[in-house]
């Protein structure tokens, strides 16, 4: 590659140096050579629209093509995934609903179970601590007086 790039760089100096060569020599030849760069450039010009157009079009093409594939899998896909997160929501709705249910019998019960079974049993548990040392007391007071 780099042997293709000398003899390109080479061919570039003999024309630079030929056209240098014919404009001392010649004075039409820079007229005309001045005539043949107008057409040269010209050239690369309409080459160079017509790449631009070729472009333009690939590029609408691209847009067109992936507006289609969008809307022909894309769309339909997040529409399936809110469609499930949609479902998913709800679901979480009901179970937050069902655990509010519980906390709310849960509480109930345990208030229930205060009122209904501890209190009962805490009284009873008193009144049994207070036979118990009048109990002790009683006793401790005979001895006493026995002695």
């Amino acid at each position: 590659m780099g042997r293709w790039i000398g003899i390109g760089l080479t061919l570039v100096l003999l024309i630079i140096v030929g056209f240098i060569v014919g404009a001392y020599l010649s004075p039409d030849f820079r007229i005309a050579s001045r005539d043949i760069a107008i057409v040269v450039l010209a050239v690369f010009q309409m080459i160079s629209a017509l790449i631009s157009i070729a472009l333009l079009l690939v590029l609408v093409y691209a847009v067109r093509t992936l507006t289609r594939v969008s809307r022909t899998s894309l769309i339909p896909k997040l529409e399936e995934v809110s469609v499930k997160l949609d479902q998913v929501l709800e679901q979480g709705r009901g179970v937050a609903a069902n655990l509010r249910d519980t906390t709310r019998t849960v509480s109930g019960t345990t208030s229930f179970l205060a009122d209904r079974a501890i209190a009962p049993v805490i009284r009873v548990s008193g009144l049994m601590a207070g036979v118990r040392a009048a109990a002790a007391y009683l006793a401790r007071r005979d001895d006493e007086q026995a002695s």
